[in-house]
């Protein structure tokens, strides 16, 4: 949390103090001119939209805040989308009095700069060891071991797993590591009574955490191997999420008609490219598990062949040779999804949620893994944090990935984690991703 707000906030001084030089450069003292009082409002908008595009494509995720490829793909793609955003904001907004072409191409050309080398730096010390803290684990399970591996490959973030120990060691083992880990138990402490005892008295000393707890806070994603029917019934509440739920049927009502509207405009030109590459319904239903395990028909733009699953239900593959050359653009850029805005309307699906699976794999998933049916608690969703965050579910390993990301869901949702959902779907659709 401390390094995300950090990195909001130097970005936050970057911008205003590029802002600030910019005009004491063109008009003199920004204060005594009347520059910064003219400026700072436009500039302000402007900047928080900016903001909201570095979220979007993944500059405050910690996972990326590391000198690769994609981080440099990430900022290049958002410096790009922000310097078009620049453009719009002042040339067909003119209400705002000013329209700054000198002041606005140094303010981009400078903010970019500084932003670039200041994120570049920050990557380089955040994976320095000084900044890392070792952690300790008592206990091992498959979690625990895939949360070294993610922290060893990814720095960043802060930690370390130094060491992986059976709670039946010796005391000694423990006791004889540095009092500065952070200890995650990954067993049952009533197990061992001996141990929970001394780790009791270094309570003052040293900082407990469940390996549950950390593992969701560093990935996203809710361990099924660390969580029982109390974790459900203490964390699935519906009734404190009231006004919650009332405020998002509000904007899926509004969100269902402007998504009508889009697939209105698009119908034509869909029409065109699905019907001269393969003449067939423009429309495709099908079947889907919705809340409470209600099943309902799900409406798509058409995006493959005509009788594609006439041997049976099949998983959706990426590359699929099933998806015809103007069906994989409707899906990369998600037009093929608009046609459920019915759905949404019509109450069986939200916005943001799970996303509704068929009900033969609903059928066969639940049979092989734990608390599968959990996910339809609430109404799936044309986007979901499991679609933002994970690939194609198209196996039972793929569909076990994507369920622990929405008990994440499930379990924190509010209006701020959907914002924050539809803003990364904009990268997925930036990216040409698929859900």
């Amino acid at each position: 949390m401390f390094r995300a707000a950090l990195l909001v906030g130097v970005d936050i001084a970057i911008l205003y103090a590029v802002l600030w030089s910019v005009l004491w450069f063109r008009f003199g003292d920004p204060l005594a001119s009347g520059a910064w009082g003219q400026h700072v409002l436009p500039f302000s908008l402007l900047y928080g939209l900016w903001l909201l595009v570095f979220h979007a494509f993944g500059l405050y995720n910690l996972g990326l805040t590391k000198n690769s490829f994609a981080f440099l793909f990430a900022l290049s793609r958002s410096l790009g989308a922000c310097f078009f955003l620049a453009v719009i904001f002042f040339y067909f907004t003119p209400f705002f009095g000013i329209a700054p072409k000198t002041n606005l191409f140094l303010v981009t050309l400078l903010a970019f700069l500084f932003l670039g080398l200041w994120r570049l730096l920050y990557n380089m010390q955040a994976r320095h060891p000084y900044h890392i803290q070792s952690i300790i684990v008592i206990g091992q399970n498959a979690h625990a071991s895939e949360l070294q591996e993610h922290l060893a490959q990814n720095p960043q973030f802060g930690y370390k797993i130094s060491a992986i120990i059976r709670p039946e060691e010796q005391e000694l083992n423990l006791l004889s590591l540095s009092k500065e880990h952070t200890i995650l138990a990954a067993f049952d402490l009533h197990a061992y009574p001996k141990l929970t005892q001394t780790l009791f008295s270094f309570v003052p000393e040293l900082w407990f955490e469940s390996l549950a707890s950390f593992y969701e806070r560093i990935t996203g994603k809710v361990p099924l191997s660390q969580i029982d029917e109390i974790w459900f019934l203490h964390n699935l509440r519906e009734r404190e999420r009231s006004a919650y739920e009332t405020l998002k049927r509000i904007t899926d009502i509004l969100s269902g008609l402007v998504l009508g509207l889009f697939a209105l405009l698009f119908l034509p030109l869909v029409a065109i490219a699905l019907l001269l590459e393969s003449p067939g319904s423009l429309f495709y239903a099908q079947q889907r598990v919705g809340k409470n395990g209600k099943v309902f028909t799900l409406w798509k733009f058409r995006s493959m062949v005509p009788n594609a699953e006439e041997n049976g239900a099949a998983w959706a593959q990426k590359n699929d040779p099933r998806v015809t050359k103007a069906g994989n653009i409707l899906r990369k850029t998600f037009i093929d999804e608009l046609p459920q805005a019915i759905n949404i309307l019509k109450g069986d699906m939200s916005l943001v949620g799970p996303r509704p699976e068929r009900p033969e794999f609903v059928q066969s998933l639940s049979e092989e893994i734990p608390f599968y049916q959990i996910r339809h608690l609430v109404k799936p969703g044309i986007t979901g944090w499991a679609q933002v965050n994970s690939p194609y579910g198209n196996s039972t390993q793929g569909a076990l990935e994507k369920l622990q990301y929405d008990l994440y869901y499930l379990k924190n949702r509010s209006l701020m984690l959907d914002l924050d959902i539809l803003l990364k779907t904009v990268n997925v659709v930036f990216k040409g991703g698929t859900q």
